[in-house]
């Protein structure tokens, strides 16, 4: 099940591992993420998208959307997470910020992936020494690479994936927008001609998350999102979002973002106001 991830992460990491794995559960943070694999190959849920990273690949994770890697069927994975929020980005470098929301999966020309492997280990160098003003300095690499991305990622298609994929990444997107519907196994599983227990076994294969909780995680993502605008009522969001009992509907929402419905609007409506002054 999805959970509110609140773990204090450095800027800048790079892991290394000879065995791949799945991340145990989808999650969302109060930052961004900028993810590139060096080696390997991830399957990477974001929102109501499945990406499928080669090596050279980046991945962008908006604060505060659902996010899951799997990368248990490769070896010798070896990626690179930069952790950062609007602040330390810059107001200035909010256009870059959009440009990689728009499109989260980027592909760089492999001629010109030198340039940013030699940004890392610049990057690399000032986390383990930690020089005299090393975060500002980080803050300088950050958006010279949001520069190099906007200059050398590629400007075309997506490789086309197999026909199963398809079908999942289509039923995610279906299930993302028809939240208020009630959604089952059965349904849409004659909705893409499979069986049950094949397209459960599909689905989790594929994006790495059981059906039921990719279901529940988009309800409290559309909640989220209408609780955000002023004068919406629980009762009203609740039901709207597909959840029959308002009780269960405030019980799940605080399990996944560790706040109750009326918690989280008063807090979001709250940044807004201080937003607008």
């Amino acid at each position: 099940m999805a959970v509110f991830s609140t773990e204090a992460i450095d800027f800048f990491q790079r892991t290394k591992r000879s065995v791949g794995s799945r991340m145990p559960f989808m999650h969302f943070h109060n930052h961004h993420e900028l993810y590139f694999l060096e080696s390997g190959r991830t399957t990477y849920l974001i929102g109501n998208e499945v990406y499928f990273l080669e090596p050279g690949d980046f991945a962008f994770i908006p604060q505060g959307i659902y996010h899951q890697t799997d990368n248990s069927e490769s070896v010798n994975i070896e990626r690179i997470l930069m952790v950062f929020d609007d602040d330390f980005a810059g107001r200035d470098y909010r256009k870059y910020l959009d440009m990689l929301t728009e499109s989260k999966h980027i592909q760089i020309r492999p001629e010109e992936l030198y340039r940013f492997r030699t940004l890392f280990r610049s990057m690399e160098e000032e986390c383990h020494t930690h020089p005299e003003e090393y975060k500002e300095m980080q803050k300088l690499f950050l958006r010279q690479l949001f520069i190099l991305i906007s200059r050398y990622r590629q400007k075309k298609e997506p490789a086309p994936v197999s026909e199963t994929c398809r079908i999942i990444q289509d039923a995610t997107r279906y299930i993302s927008t028809n939240y208020g519907q009630p959604l089952t196994l059965d349904f849409l599983a004659r909705k893409y001609a499979i069986s049950p227990g094949y397209f459960s076994k599909l689905f989790k294969k594929i994006t790495g998350v059981g059906l039921n909780d990719y279901i529940t995680v988009s309800r409290i993502t559309a909640a989220q999102n209408r609780l955000a605008q002023k004068g919406a009522k629980v009762t009203q969001v609740a039901m709207e979002c597909g959840f029959n009992d308002s009780a269960y509907f405030s019980k799940i929402f605080r399990k996944i973002t560790d706040a109750t419905p009326k918690e989280y609007q008063k807090r979001v409506l709250s940044a807004d106001t201080a937003h607008k002054k």
